[in-house]
């Protein structure tokens, strides 16, 4: 499944395999990425979210991974687990983590105050 919906200048693809993404958790993804944007407000952003879950069916069976594309360069993250949620709070803390590094003080131009 892939779903694709703007986000202000935000391109957004989500794409599901073995799982079927509700609207909820569709929300969740959109406003975790709405708050990585504080971090960079250049040009158009790409987003692409990959969600998988494992047939083995074991522990940690559930994979997200987020590329954060911008441009001249770009983030990418992911995680393993078994909650969705607690996947989401990790890869995007990690996106964060790489944006803020990325663009310290003499990029900080493209910062939001």
């Amino acid at each position: 499944m892939s779903d694709q919906k703007g986000l202000d200048d935000v391109r957004l693809s989500i794409n599901a395999v073995n799982i079927t993404v509700d609207d909820a958790f569709r929300d969740r993804i959109a406003q975790a990425l709405v708050k990585l944007r504080r971090y960079y407000s250049g040009d158009l952003i790409t987003a692409e979210v990959f969600l998988r879950v494992e047939a083995h069916g074991g522990p940690n069976d559930k994979s997200l991974r987020i590329v954060y594309g911008v441009p001249g360069t770009g983030a990418f993250a992911e995680e393993e687990g078994d909650n969705w949620d607690t996947m989401l709070h990790t890869v995007t803390g990690k996106l964060k983590h790489q944006l803020e590094r990325k663009f310290t003080n003499s990029q900080n131009s493209y910062r939001q105050h």
